[in-house]
């Protein structure tokens, strides 16, 4: 039986050691029907870019030559003997070119091409004199940033002058420092490079064939790509080589076939699968042979990174995502504009991006796409309007487990936990005064009053319904009689007891927070909220009107 090859991205080494190959080599054929001059794809982290790239190094370089690496694949079949191993190929990644400091991740770039220039030092014989002075200072670190942004196109310019073949790039993860940029604050120096770096190597450059890159998003013209028009994208949304790029269902079952494990497809389905990129549905590959290997529905994907980047803009935008993440975990669609291009110069302000960087990084998924476009003035690009989705469980279980976070670390478990059973079961004065004692402690180590106290209620709403998910049906701003109720529980056992919560701000000091909380109370049964409840066979209703300023709140409730 074969080994699985997790964590090897080395095609040469999978197919030589006879690990479990996925053979998706059909790639290399559609690649050369469809003639791509500048290719970008766009997949989310450990979806099979670096292998698919290290494939097109073994198929085209011909410093392997009349290998049979290919012998017995899709791409082996096809007739493509004219292109195989008869080009020059630069291959290099840019996945570790990651640092707090804009220095340290200069140093790295510094570092790889002084790599690719030493991989090809053959080709110094066929410099002048000044060309050979530039190479050597590439190759010992002491060019200067002019000479380094120029470094990758001489460098293809130089090949294509020794063996007198146009030059194939291979980029993997480009955006890589880029993001890491716009996490540390060295944003502006970055991308100025990278626009340089880039753009003279792959714009108008008569010495590629092709070239290809790969990263977890588009980064948008205005920031990176102006001025490159031979670039062709296949993302997550137009999914152009969409089944490439992850595992379809026919592969899947083989695989667990294979490994005498297909009497486990459905939960297999219900954990891994659901990535959709345009036509071509696909299972997480760097799940499926974990599970392969370890035999158990586990978080394989979600463990591999920590995320940080989508756990800061969850929190930092918790009120507008509050909803939507809701609707997410139910299960049900959210709606939203989209636009494959990712604008890092307003990601921080514009709220809508959100979902558009959770869609490219692999935590949401494409539904279905709504016949409406929208122009974006500010970014100067359409937007199209998606139903976006959580695509497994795997993914789910990562929202579940922050908003949980979210609430544990305000709070603490043991609190979280005597809380909700005096809300669930037991006195709903032990409720409020609890309540109350955890608000005052909690905003006593903060300054701010709105925005923390916004955070607060918005958690504590979204950490009822995780918490309680799973004896509880939780709808929050739910539809209920002549309104929206901020949070509804409605009990799997009808004998138990249900909630209608009603959280309101005070926007003006000189009102009464007492008289807030009535208010909230009056609003329940001016609304009619507990029409849903009733309507379910609930007997005992508890109702909770909340009113907060800042740091301050007060409860009323009634039975």
């Amino acid at each position: 039986m074969k080994k699985l090859p997790i964590g090897i991205d080395d095609f040469k080494k999978i197919i030589e050691e006879r690990y479990y190959f996925v053979d998706n080599s059909e790639f290399i054929n559609e690649l050369i029907n469809k003639g791509e001059q500048v290719m970008l794809v766009t997949r989310p982290r450990r979806f099979g870019k670096t292998l698919t790239l290290s494939m097109l190094k073994y198929f085209y370089d011909h410093r392997e030559p009349n290998n049979d690496l290919f012998d017995g694949l899709e791409v082996g079949k096809a007739n493509l003997e004219s292109e195989k191993n008869k080009y020059p190929v630069i291959f290099f990644s840019l996945k570790e070119l990651k640092d707090a400091k804009w220095e340290n991740t200069y140093e790295k770039i510094r570092n790889t091409m002084q790599t690719v220039y030493n991989e090809n030092e053959e080709v110094v014989k066929k410099l002048n004199k000044s060309e050979k002075e530039y190479y050597e200072k590439i190759m010992n670190g002491n060019a200067s940033q002019v000479d380094l942004e120029l470094s990758l196109k001489k460098i293809t310019e130089y090949l294509e002058r020794y063996y007198g073949k146009k030059v194939i790039l291979l980029i993997d993860e480009y955006d890589t420092p880029i993001i890491s940029g716009f996490s540390n604050n060295y944003f502006t120096e970055v991308i100025d490079f990278m626009r340089n770096y880039l753009s003279a190597a792959l714009k108008t450059n008569t010495s590629l064939k092709f070239a290809v890159m790969t990263g977890i998003t588009k980064v948008s013209k205005e920031n990176l790509f102006s001025g490159l028009n031979n670039l062709e994208v296949s993302s997550v949304i137009n999914g152009t080589y969409g089944e490439f790029f992850g595992f379809t269902e026919d592969k899947v079952i083989k695989m667990l076939e294979y490994y005498d494990m297909i009497d486990k497809i459905n939960e297999v389905r219900t954990w891994y699968n659901g990535y959709k990129f345009g036509t071509a549905q696909v299972y997480n590959p760097w799940s499926i042979i974990n599970y392969a290997k370890h035999r158990e529905l586990k978080t394989y994907w979600v463990n591999t990174s920590s995320d940080s980047l989508i756990k800061d803009m969850l929190r930092k935008n918790i009120e507008y995502v509050k909803d939507g993440l809701n609707k997410l975990i139910r299960r049900e669609p959210l709606e939203t504009y989209i636009n494959e291009n990712i604008n890092y110069d307003i990601l921080k302000t514009s709220k809508e991006n959100i979902w558009n960087l959770f869609l490219q990084s692999g935590y949401l998924t494409v539904k279905e796409k709504v016949v409406d476009i929208y122009v974006n003035e500010w970014e100067n690009d359409l937007q199209e309007k998606y139903l976006l989705e959580i695509p497994n469980n795997e993914v789910r279980s990562l929202y579940i487990s922050i908003i949980k976070y979210w609430l544990m670390d305000s709070i603490g478990s043991d609190m979280v936990a005597k809380l909700l059973e005096e809300l669930t079961t037991g006195d709903i004065e032990n409720f409020k005064e609890m309540f109350k004692d955890i608000v005052e402690k909690y905003f006593s180590y903060y300054d701010t009053d709105k925005q923390k106290g916004e955070e607060f209620y918005h958690a504590f709403s979204l950490g009822l319904f995780v918490n309680l998910m799973i004896k509880y049906k939780v709808e929050s701003n739910r539809e209920s009689g002549y309104g929206r109720s901020d949070i509804l529980l409605i009990p799997n056992d009808k004998t138990k007891r249900g909630i209608i919560i009603e959280i309101k701000r005070q926007k003006f000091e000189e009102k009464d927070l007492e008289e807030t909380a009535n208010d909230a109370l009056k609003q329940i049964e001016q609304k009619k909220y507990r029409l849903e409840l009733e309507k379910e066979g609930i007997a005992e209703i508890a109702e909770i009107g909340i009113g907060f300023r800042g740091k301050e709140c007060e409860m009323k409730y009634r039975k």
